[in-house]
């Protein structure tokens, strides 16, 4: 597993967090800037994100979520998350914690529990939580590992972010959080036609496809060539292409919309690629 695969691209220009990498999982220490309150997130491993102070919320496609500083939330991957950090007094800062399928499979083997019997078959795709005294105090003791790391910092952080799990499940909820926990991983492995036809729409990089998966880049590669009988930036592209002039047809869609709401990001590119494919340009096909 590539580790750099754990922290999303939202990271890779931030200043204001501290980044530590442990194996199958790494945690981010986020202080937000003023000029950055809105964003978007493609969860690519499974997010538990802690707040420490301000508050925000999250949509998630179906609900509004307001999560303020003594609470957290667990988040199921692949999920396409909206956020904006409400306006406080207190700094917004959050700890967050990308953890990978190998993580999750071996704390499920290790503390199994059985599942709650009032389980809904509706599962949610973000289980919030609420910081008891014992969680919080357990979270402020990772702190310092952010600004003085050890030479076993890789395994303290291991058991810490175990302890916080288990925290969790013995906080009087743990049947539904075991039950939550359980579905993820089970269904890790998704399906390449189901996942395909959810994000090819969307910004998303082959990696990140691949750890949508639960695949390494080869072997999504691999699978997607034998099941689409062609590589997967071709069928992604293709399938953009055809989206695209169906929104064309539409007089209020004019070119540069359309490019980006089909998931492109340069216009000149995408008008190439259209004009290779159905022999006119995008402008031509417009009413």
């Amino acid at each position: 597993m590539n580790p750099d695969l754990i922290a999303p691209r939202f990271f890779e220009n931030q200043s204001t967090f501290t980044h530590l990498k442990v194996g199958d999982f790494s945690c981010v220490e986020y202080r937000s800037s003023t000029d950055n309150r809105k964003n978007s997130i493609l969860v690519t491993s499974y997010l538990f994100v802690v707040l420490l102070s301000g508050r925000k919320i999250i949509h998630n496609g179906t609900d509004d979520l307001h999560i303020r500083a003594g609470n957290a939330f667990f988040a199921e991957k692949g999920s396409y998350l909206f956020s904006e950090i409400l306006e406080t007094t207190d700094r917004y800062q959050a700890l967050i914690f990308f953890i990978d399928d190998s993580f999750l499979a071996s704390f499920l083997k290790s503390h199994a529990c059985p599942p709650s019997q009032n389980h809904s078959q509706e599962r949610e795709r973000i289980f919030q939580i609420h910081l008891s005294p014992l969680l919080q105090a357990s979270i402020q003791s990772l702190l310092p590992f952010f600004v003085h790391p050890t030479d076993n910092s890789d395994t303290l952080m291991r058991l810490k972010l175990e302890e916080l799990l288990l925290l969790i499940l013995d906080s009087g909820d743990n049947g539904s959080f075991h039950a939550f926990l359980h579905d993820l991983h089970s269904t890790r492995k998704q399906n390449l036609i189901q996942l395909m036809e959810e994000y090819y729409l969307k910004p998303v990089s082959l990696k990140e496809l691949a750890a949508l998966s639960g695949r390494s880049l080869a072997s999504f590669k691999r699978d997607f060539q034998k099941i689409f009988q062609q590589p997967p930036r071709q069928w992604i592209n293709n399938r953009r292409l055809e989206q695209a002039r169906v929104l064309l047809l539409h007089p209020d869609n004019n070119v540069s919309d359309t490019c980006f709401m089909v998931g492109f990001q340069n216009v000149s590119h995408f008008s190439q690629l259209f004009k290779k494919r159905f022999g006119c340009s995008p402008s031509a096909l417009r009413p």
